[in-house]
C-alpha cells in the first residue's frame, strides 16, 4: 500500500505524463478513419445509402425526400429498397466530416 502512495504520489506532481499522447492528434486520427471512404459499400447498398452512414458516423444530420424529420442516428437508419431514400438535405453543425469523404458525395452525384 505504502508503494503505491508513493507513485501515485509521483504521478500527481507531473504536468504532463510521458506516455500519453497529443490529444488533438488522437481525434484527428479518429476522424480520419471516420472519413475513410468504402467504395465496397457505396457499390454493396447504394451511395445516398452510404453517404448516409458517413455523414450520421461523423456527427452530420441527414433528411430524405418526402420526409420532414432529420436521421440524427446512424442506428435508426430506415430499412427497406435501399433506392427509396434520396437524400435532400444535410445538416454538418459540429459533425467531424472531412474533405477526404467527399468522394461519399461525388458518387452519390455521379451515380
Amino acid at each position: 500500500m505504502m508503494l503505491f502512495g508513493k507513485i501515485s504520489q509521483q504521478l500527481c506532481g507531473l504536468k504532463k505524463l510521458p506516455w500519453s499522447c497529443d490529444c488533438r492528434y488522437f481525434w484527428g486520427w479518429l476522424n480520419a478513419v471516420f472519413n475513410k471512404v468504402d467504395y465496397e459499400r457505396i457499390r454493396d447498398v447504394g451511395p445516398d445509402r452510404a453517404a448516409s452512414e458517413w455523414l450520421l458516423r461523423c456527427g452530420a444530420m441527414v433528411r430524405y425526400h418526402g420526409q420532414e424529420r432529420w436521421q440524427k442516428d446512424y442506428n435508426h437508419l430506415p430499412t427497406g429498397p435501399l433506392d427509396k431514400y434520396k437524400i435532400q438535405a444535410i445538416d454538418a453543425t459540429d459533425s467531424c466530416i472531412m474533405s477526404i469523404g467527399f468522394d461519399y458525395m461525388e458518387t452519390n452525384i455521379y451515380c
